[in-house]
This record gives C-alpha cells, structure tokens and sequence, in this order.
C-alpha cells in the first residue's frame, strides 16, 4: 500500500480516537450503550493509528528514532486517557486539557521529528 493510503488512514485514526474521548466525555457513565459506542470508536482509532503508523514507518523505512518511540508512548497516555476518565481520575476538564497537550505533542514529533526537530523560523 502507499504512503499517502496510510496517512489517510492514520488521520481517519485520529478523528475516531478523539471523538471517543469527547463523546464519552459527553455521556459519562450515564447512558450506557452510547459510552460502549465511544469506548469501541476510541480503541478503532486506536488501532488504525497504531497500524497505519508502523505502516508509514515501514514504507519511509525511517527504523526507531527517538521521535517514534516518543509518538508510541503518548499513544498509550492517549489510551489510557479513556480509562482514567471513565474511573473518575481525571475529571473531564482535566482530560480534555491532557489529551490535547498529547495530541499536540504528537503532531509536533510526527512532523518535526523526522527532520531533526529544527524549529521553523517565525515570520
């Protein structure tokens, strides 16, 4: 498969883990088929990010630079991040923050990280 077929995948990862943390943040614990309907979208996106990413790391042979190892531990924080909410240690607000600070730190490494973490030049 090509390199874009698994970007795109890796995006559509990325949106249904995201929208299996709001959703059940939304819903809690007090409808429960819902909260089952957004656990299992949040471990969907789990899985596609988890394959299309070794995928893209295959395709790129890029091996196991430290921006990698970096991207798979805050995909286990990511979920976790469901787990600790639904057991009532993180309150909500606290786990939007956290998922975002991961989410973006993630997006940071996967697209500074490969080219030796330079910092673009403001302005």
């Amino acid at each position: 498969m090509s390199p874009e077929f698994y970007k795109i995948l890796h995006l559509i990862g990325l949106i249904c883990l995201f929208t299996g943390i709001g959703g059940f943040l939304t819903y809690g614990s007090q409808q429960a088929p819902r909260v089952k309907m957004v656990a299992i979208l949040h471990g969907v996106g789990l899985i596609l990010l988890l394959v299309s990413g070794f995928g893209m790391q295959a395709k790129y042979g890029y091996g196991f630079p430290f921006w990698i190892i970096l991207k798979v531990l805050l995909w286990v924080g990511l979920g976790a991040l469901l787990a600790l909410a639904k057991r009532g240690t993180l309150a909500p607000r606290n786990a939007v923050i956290i998922g975002l600070a991961l989410g973006f730190i993630a997006a940071y490494a996967g697209l500074f990280g490969k080219f030796g973490w330079n910092i673009p030049a403001a302005g």
